[in-house]
């Protein structure tokens, strides 16, 4: 597995900085150290302190996967980057379906799954200036393609999308993200999103202000928001995680 920056750079039509390595700390910290201006791409074949939400780690093993960081000026509200975080799930599902026969599933909000385990997920970050004002939003997407062994506590739920040619897998991504990112008014990117999620309908905990809920998955909003129903009431997830309750 071998990255290739004119390979990548052939599938978009605006012009992207790419950089390249064949291993990393993490492509999040990369695309922060060195903050460059404009759209640009960092991706990797191995990660060594790879990242997930909310501390997790994201184990990166070196040439089973893709690890990439899409780096875009931040031209829309802060309030957006969760409906960024949901174009870049739908961009790798139909990346992935486009390129293979598996057709991956969402979990909300940012994992990707296939066969019924995760195989792929994605963190989404403002990167701010001096003064504290949000100028980028980095877009992590880290993809199992051929791993096949994984650490005992992540093992039971791991999963891979399949042997991919990975600058095609890289570039098509990336050209797809870049169309959301000029059109960010584009509503089918929430439809797709939806049909592609295999929360709704089902139960669903979640933790919120110190307390353990038990509600349903009924809808995603505008936002990208997760839309639950508790004993009649319907409340908004806009951040946190989730578990699905399995069906006995």
């Amino acid at each position: 597995m071998k990255l290739n920056p004119e390979k990548i750079q052939a599938y978009c039509s605006d012009p992207v900085t790419i950089r390249v390595y064949d291993s990393i700390d993490s492509t999040n910290n990369e695309a922060k150290r060195r903050a460059d201006s404009g759209i640009c791409l960092y991706a990797a074949t191995h990660q060594t302190a790879g990242r997930g939400r909310h501390g997790h780690s994201f184990y990166s093993p070196k040439d089973t996967g893709l690890y990439m960081t899409l780096s875009l000026p931040l031209s829309a509200p802060a309030a957006s980057v969760q409906k960024i975080t949901c174009a870049a799930a739908v961009a790798v599902c139909e990346a992935v379906g486009a390129l293979s026969d598996v057709q991956p599933a969402i979990k909300w909000v940012n994992d990707i799954y296939a066969d019924g385990k995760k195989a792929a997920g994605i963190l989404t970050e403002l990167v701010s200036d001096s003064d504290n004002r949000p100028h980028a939003v980095i877009i992590g997407i880290g993809m199992n393609l051929c791993t096949k062994r994984f650490p005992d506590e992540f093992a039971a739920n791991a999963g891979n999308l399949g042997e991919l040619e990975i600058n095609t897998l890289c570039g098509t991504i990336t050209a797809k993200l870049i169309d959301y990112y000029r059109h960010p008014d584009n509503n089918s990117i929430l439809e797709k999103y939806k049909e592609r999620n295999f929360c709704i309908g089902r139960a669903v905990r979640y933790t919120q202000n110190d307390m353990i809920h038990t509600a349903t998955a009924v809808d995603i909003d505008a936002d990208g928001g997760l839309i639950v129903e508790e004993n009649g009431e319907r409340t908004t997830l806009n951040s946190g995680e989730i578990s699905i309750i399995p069906i006995k």
